[in-house]
């Protein structure tokens, strides 16, 4: 300390405090508030008194509201204990020893050459050792140096204003807001840490805090990483390289080409500082200009390091986001606290379901190598798993990707950020019929016509959108049946009819999905821009298994310090109320759906069902299949009374291509989900969902109109239509208003049309060819919206009115004689020919006909 005149091994963790006298304290706010003053003073005589007083009035708020470093905060520089990580029995899982887990090797100042400090502040921040925190000659500089820019069109040459204290303080805070508000605090706060910590403190903490690119964060790794030597080692030429980094890690690369050209021009810019500010002679400067930098190849810069599981890298980024949210510090700062602060963190991971699930993703039988396309692009098949408890929102086990796990934070496919794959059909229970039966407007036995459809607009107008999987309409469908069916058509004419997409995303967020900016049709199918991970889907049907639930997925539930202090305390779950018991009760039984076969008249089975039921699994189980355009995406995401997963199946596409899921490999994310499923739950007590809550009322009903059955349906030509289903109490059909879509007619048996339907029996039908059928009658019919449409299957079954049998006519009308023709036929010579009007000769002739033929007149 300056007051104390302490030695250089103090390390920053110490943090000292000085011992200024009021009036040096004093002194250094007084300094502060000038700067601001003078800047009032500028900024008067440009726009004039009256706004210089609100600006003076907003300075003076930000200062107030500013929060200077805390001990806690500089306390968490800490990096020589470990770290322990335990599941949820107990038992530690994982080490964190500092060094060995991060690419981050904290340096005393005292191990950093002098070329190096040197460099630093020449580039960054030349009146370092004289500012108070805040240099008031720079920040004009690089206003004046910006100015000039502007008027100029060119590339302002001066350095930002900010000093390498403020800089720690952003390092520390990870404050990286633009505006004026930040900037003023950040000053406020740099005066304060100077009277906190000696200069020299403030710059080892400036080259332990700050990245120095290719994943290192401070000086001393980033020497080891480009030079493969420590600081103390460096020349001055490689100090200089080195010093110019941080400014612009990615610019100034050394692993690339580019970067390298561009970290050597900005060498020799702070060399040429550091001769001017009289920090090295002329013989320095030449010799350094003239080195040869040579870099030690990427590979072999690689640190070995232990790997951490899936579960525990997802542990360390909830963590370190929870340390920086209650602590106010970055995540620097957060990642030396859980690498090297002695931390206890207790994890929610259950270690027999995690051996389950790493069993599977092990097993090369549920990764087949069967696409041409994925060995052209050599990729290799990945899938990722998320299991939940559904009591608490507990995150019991992760696997995120195929095979062992070869280093730690790689992609997380289960649960990271990055995973953004679109979820297909698993979408539609969320985003439509769980917020659509929530608001009453929708039952599952509300019937829509599955139909071909036009939902888009412009030029795309007359094109069919969305189409079914299969390309095939069914016709008029219940929402149970969609569901079960995974009914393309049905979902979106829900959506636009019923719902909305203010409803929709509004019940997203409510299950932690914020897809605010996509109000658009492909919402509903899954289509997703930003995509959504296994741990997020299977979060989100939670609530179906919960009574409406929703918990926020928690992979801890404590943290400590080395001191067995509590940092964070998670056992209480965050949770929220997603829709009403009645609509978890009754999306559950719809989901039972899709996992089972023909359990009425509807001619499809679940389309899970085949891999994924009860029996297989050994618990009852609802569940929902997805895939997305094109097959590039598959997933399967279900519940059972304990537990919530999703898996999603497919490639990284990585190359140049994107690569479809192909036909041997479709049901693979179903086969995962039931492979470690049917693990966990071995050995677990049978548990039924929960039971049918109050408001809930079962009614019989016809699953083609939605309305209560009559004896009609139950003789649907299809079979019995008739289904007990469930309503929340005030949405069931009313017992006065009975189904009149089926109807019966008489029809000959002998008599089709062009859909192979019986017509209607008409007057001269044989007795014995007429015959009473059921048909459906739509009010009003099925008309097709496009030319050329293909009607839906069920017109098949619709009554053909107006047409008639065309096989069995009216007799032919028979033509009775007059007496003027039965004359003419018997006498046709003439009257004379006529009996006893002639000789005999006439009249024996005459008499040779055969009057027995003649038609007898009654």
């Amino acid at each position: 300390m300056k007051s104390s005149k302490k030695s250089a091994e103090n390390t920053a963790a110490k943090k000292p405090k000085k011992q200024k006298s009021a009036k040096k304290t004093f002194s250094f706010i007084k300094k502060f508030i000038l700067t601001f003053i003078l800047c009032l003073i500028i900024f008067v005589l440009a726009i004039g008194s009256a706004m210089a007083g609100l600006v003076g009035g907003a300075v003076y708020g930000y200062i107030k509201t500013s929060k200077p470093v805390t001990e806690e905060q500089l306390l968490a520089k800490s990096s020589n204990r470990t770290t322990f990580i335990y599941d949820a029995k107990g038992n530690v899982i994982q080490k964190l020893t500092g060094r060995d887990n991060m690419d981050s090797e904290p340096i005393t100042d005292k191990e950093v050459p002098k070329y190096l400090k040197d460099a630093i502040i020449a580039i960054e921040d030349e009146r370092f050792e004289t500012h108070p925190g805040v240099d008031i000659q720079g920040v004009i500089n690089a206003g004046l140096g910006f100015a000039k820019s502007i008027l100029t069109g060119s590339e302002s040459k001066s350095r930002g204003g900010s000093t390498i204290t403020q800089q720690v303080i952003k390092n520390i805070t990870g404050d990286d807001r633009r505006s004026i508000e930040r900037k003023v605090q950040e000053g406020y706060a740099a005066i304060m840490l100077e009277q906190k910590l000696e200069k020299w403190q403030i710059l080892e903490l400036y080259m332990n805090l700050g990245y120095w690119g290719n994943s290192c964060t401070g000086v001393q790794s980033a020497s080891k990483k480009y030079f493969g030597k420590p600081v103390s080692d460096l020349s001055l030429a490689q100090c200089a390289l080195l010093a110019g980094i941080q400014n612009s890690p990615g610019k100034y690369n050394p692993f690339t080409e580019k970067g390298r050209k561009n970290a050597k021009e900005r060498q020799e810019i702070i060399l040429s500082l550091m001769l001017k500010q009289d920090r090295i002679t002329q013989a320095e400067y030449d010799q350094a200009i003239k080195e040869d930098l040579k870099y030690i190849p990427k590979s072999s810069s690689q640190k070995v390091v232990s790997v951490q599981s899936y579960f525990v890298d997802q542990v360390i980024v909830d963590v370190r986001k929870a340390l920086m949210e209650q602590m106010n510090i970055s995540a620097t700062m957060a990642n030396y606290m859980i690498y090297g602060g002695g931390l206890e963190i207790y994890t929610t991971m259950d270690p027999k379901i995690q051996a389950d699930m790493d069993s599977v993703f092990l097993d090369d039988t549920y990764f087949p190598l069967v696409n041409e396309t994925a060995k052209r692009q050599m990729e290799h098949p990945q899938a990722a798993m998320a299991i939940i408890d559904v009591q608490n929102g507990h995150v019991k086990a992760l696997y995120g990707g195929y095979g062992k796990k070869e280093a730690s934070n790689t992609l997380n496919r289960a649960s990271s950020s990055l995973m953004r794959r679109q979820p297909g059909s698993t979408a539609k229970p969320i985003v439509v019929y769980a917020p659509a039966i929530d608001s009453k407007t929708v039952t599952a036995a509300t019937v829509i016509e599955d139909k071909p459809v036009y939902m888009l607009t412009g030029k795309d107008a007359e094109r069919q959108y969305p189409t079914n999987y299969d390309n095939k309409h069914d016709g008029l469908t219940t929402v149970r049946n969609a569901i079960k069916n995974s009914v393309n058509v049905v979902a979106a004419a829900v959506w636009r009819d019923y719902l909305g997409a203010d409803a929709s995303i509004e019940y997203l967020k409510k299950v932690g999905i914020d897809r605010e900016k996509e109000r658009y049709i492909s919402l509903v199918l899954g289509g997703w821009e930003q995509g959504i991970n296994p741990l997020q889907l299977a979060a989100s049907y939670v609530p179906f298994a919960r009574e409406g639930i929703y918990y926020e997925p928690s992979t801890f539930t404590l943290v400590k310090d080395s001191n067995g202090a509590e940092l964070i305390n998670r056992k209480a779950a965050n949770f929220n109320i997603a829709c009403s018991e009645q609509t978890a009760f009754i999306m559950t039984d719809m989901l039972q759906e899709v996992t089972k076969g023909r359990t009425s008249t509807y001619p499809h089975s679940g389309t899970a069902v085949t891999n994924v039921n009860e029996d297989k699994i050994g618990m009852p189980v609802a569940a929902k299949t997805g895939t997305t355009q094109s097959n590039i995406d598959k997933w399967l995401v279900g519940y059972t009374p304990y537990y919530s997963a999703a898996v999603w199946y497919g490639y990284d596409n990585s190359g140049a291509e994107p690569i479809p899921v192909k036909t041997a490999e479709m049901y693979q994310a179903h086969k995962i989900f039931t492979a470690v499923m049917q693990k966990v739950h071995e050995g677990l007590p049978r548990k039924e969902f929960n039971e049918m809550p109050s408001d809930i009322v079962k009614k019989q009903i016809c699953i083609y109109s939605g309305k209560i059955a009559t004896d009609l349906c139950k003789r649907d030509p299809r079979g019995n239509a008739t289904f007990t289903e469930y309503f929340i109490k005030g949405t069931e059909p009313r017992d006065d208003d009975p189904c009149t879509l089926h109807v019966e007619a008489q029809v000959c048996t002998e008599s089709q049309d062009t859909l192979k339907r019986n017509l209607l029996a008409g007057p001269y039908c044989p007795a014995d060819t007429v015959v009473s059928k059921v048909f459906i009658q739509r009010d009003p019919p099925y008309l097709p919206e496009k030319p050329n449409e293909k009607p839906p299957k069920d017109t098949a079954y619709e009554l053909p009115a107006g047409e008639f049998c065309t096989v069995h006519g009216a007799p032919p009308e028979l033509e009775i004689p007059g007496i003027d023709d039965i004359h003419d036929w018997l006498w046709p010579i003439g009257d004379d020919n006529i009996p006893g009007s002639g000789d005999g000769s006439q009249a024996d002739q005459s008499s040779t006909h055969e009057l027995d033929t003649v038609i007898p007149l009654e």
